[in-house]
């Protein structure tokens, strides 16, 4: 059954909260090695939630789609090997992970956030320029304010 429009303005909070926590980086001492490494797989696990978000054309349980908001399905740019490392890096406790070396190890944060970030900026613009029927105004502005801290980057 696919989510009514209330469904819709009530969740728009919870997408909004992944975008920030997968682009949103926090103030911590990047010399401590296990904060920037929380930081960063925070980051990451984020990321891994809106590329499913951005890309599932098919519906398990009760997942939401950006179908759902009348935004396109449509697969983020990111280039194959990346694409395994949220596969089978992430979340995953696996043999995969003895082909990295010690140059290979480190995350290509860059790489992999750059086209998701513009996928999810596509999806705000959006969010804003066609709310959801039921949401609040309040939600709105904070998509709004969303926006802005994107643009000051």
């Amino acid at each position: 059954m696919p989510p009514s429009s209330q469904d819709l303005a009530e969740i728009s909070s919870h997408i909004r909260y992944e975008i920030e926590m997968a682009f949103i980086i926090p103030k911590h001492n990047p010399k401590d090695g296990h904060i920037r490494e929380s930081v960063f797989l925070s980051m990451l696990i984020h990321a891994r939630i809106l590329l499913h978000f951005f890309e599932s054309a098919d519906r398990r349980q009760d997942d939401v789609l950006c179908s759902d908001f009348g935004f396109p399905t449509r697969a983020v740019n990111l280039a194959p090997e990346h694409r395994k490392r949220f596969n089978k890096d992430m979340m995953h406790l696996t043999y995969s992970r003895l082909r990295h070396t010690s140059e290979t190890k480190p995350w290509p944060l860059q790489d992999i956030m750059q086209p998701l970030l513009l996928r999810s900026l596509e999806f705000i613009e959006f969010v804003i320029s066609h709310p959801p029927t039921h949401m609040k105004a309040e939600e709105l502005y904070q998509w709004k304010l969303l926006m802005k801290t994107f643009n000051k980057e």
